[in-house]
């Protein structure tokens, strides 16, 4: 088991809600890290995704890791992703996260630099634990250019 991938203290004691959590915290480090493994072993083979870029939709997962790939290339060293404001409902074996998703760089003239999107992803707990069956990430736009509104804070 990769070490940013859910502990193994989390799978039987802790609640659905806190290992979905725990997902969570850890795709933030290896987000952070730019650790494409890492930030990929959230992602079931067979997900679906709509991510901030086209096309529409990823069903290959070596498509939605090159997406990835491409995504940490295009940030600073200290990039970070997190979710604030995290919700997390589950029942039985299915699980749903939703909120915004803060990124954040730092430019080379020293200032922070931060985007703020929308972000619902859906798990299915299988043997090998939580796995990402759906994602949705956008920026909502401006109906009068029809450019993503990447300036809005909550």
């Amino acid at each position: 088991m990769n070490d940013r991938e859910l502990p193994e203290h989390l799978d039987g004691a802790a609640t659905a809600r806190q290992q979905i959590r725990a997902l969570h915290e850890a795709w933030f480090v290896a987000s952070h890290e730019k650790d494409l493994d890492a930030s990929m072993a959230p992602f079931h083979t067979s997900v679906v995704t709509y991510e901030h870029s086209s096309p529409l939709r990823y069903t290959d997962i070596e498509a939605i890791r090159e997406e990835c790939r491409r995504g940490f290339d295009m940030q600073s060293d200290d990039f970070a992703w997190t979710v604030p404001d995290l919700v997390v409902e589950t029942d039985g074996d299915l699980a749903v996260a939703w909120g915004l998703n803060r990124m954040a760089n730092r430019r080379e003239d020293g200032t922070e630099q931060v985007m703020w999107s929308r972000g619902t992803r859906v798990f299915k707990r299988f043997a090998q634990g939580w796995k990402m069956i759906h994602q949705h990430v956008s920026f909502p736009f401006d109906p009068a250019t029809g450019a993503a509104a990447t300036d809005l804070e909550p």
